[in-house]
């Protein structure tokens, strides 16, 4: 249903690594993806597929849905049956706030969304341009400048089409950025393992960036990044492939004891039980 009480808002930024495609799996196959400095838009085009990420757990994406992966989490998934999936991705990362995606949210901040809803049902008018959007991927028409012109046209029927709070809801791990600090933290925290480390990544001596830092997440920079590790870390005891010693050396434990104390304090068990508790 139209929302003929909204504002129409293009999309004004001009993304980065933009790109659509088209990604078909049989029944039981399983992927992964770790680049965390882009952003994700999974369209559902057939089938059903079971989908993590370091912001939600096992849910399942069926036709007829999209769902939001935001920049900063990486997501691993199942195809449960045979799938078909257009998969838009991008980079906003140096544009200004005003000026990008869904700028129509923000002006829409007295909303607070309660939690964070990472898929919504499409509208019949999204599932056209998807549609139209996978015929120019299979007949190789397209060209990056027709991309970015669907990206826009993307961000319209998203503001048309769902109430501003369905939409601060989905996309609510972005509508609170603060473009280029927080972009910043989010691209360079992974690779940092302390405060100092963090800040000359970004650019920022330590007393700057830990002022900044707190007014930007309102929390002192090692607490955030202690909270991130676990969420992380927690993210790969999910996946069972991979090897306990191969997330320590990720994450730079200095033995199995220290890996088995941090989990114990931030996660609440010994990574063996998590793992256990998960399968």
């Amino acid at each position: 249903m139209i929302r003929k009480n909204h504002k129409p808002a293009f999309c004004d930024e001009n993304p980065i690594d933009c790109h659509f495609d088209v990604k078909s799996f049989p029944a039981g196959t399983t992927v992964h993806s770790d680049d965390t400095n882009i952003i994700y838009l999974i369209f559902c085009m057939k089938g059903h597929a079971r989908i993590t990420s370091t912001f939600f757990h096992d849910e399942i994406l069926c036709a007829g849905e999209v769902m939001f992966v935001p920049r900063g989490s990486e997501y691993s998934g199942m195809a449960l049956s045979d799938v078909t999936l257009l998969v838009h991705k991008y980079n906003n990362t140096i544009c200004r706030a005003e000026n990008r995606i869904l700028s129509y949210l923000y002006s829409h901040k007295n909303i607070d969304p309660k939690i964070y809803c990472c898929k919504l049902t499409t509208p019949n008018s999204m599932q056209v341009l998807m549609s139209t959007v996978t015929t120019y991927i299979t007949d190789g028409t397209h060209d990056a400048d027709l991309w970015k012109l669907k990206h826009k046209e993307l961000i319209w029927v998203f503001t048309r089409y769902y109430e501003a709070e369905e939409l601060r809801m989905f996309f609510h791990p972005i509508t609170g950025e603060q473009i280029p600090f927080r972009s910043l933290v989010l691209t360079h925290y992974r690779k940092a393992n302390n405060t100092e480390e963090l800040a000359e990544l970004c650019g920022y001596g330590v007393h700057t960036f830990r002022r900044l830092f707190k007014k930007e997440f309102d929390v002192p920079v090692y607490q955030w990044l202690i909270k991130k590790r676990a969420e992380n870390i927690q993210y790969r005891l999910l996946q069972q492939f991979v090897p306990l010693t191969d997330i320590i050396d990720e994450f730079n434990f200095s033995s199995p004891q220290h890996f088995n104390s941090f989990c114990k304090q931030y996660l609440g068990d010994t990574p063996g039980n998590l793992r256990k508790s998960k399968q």
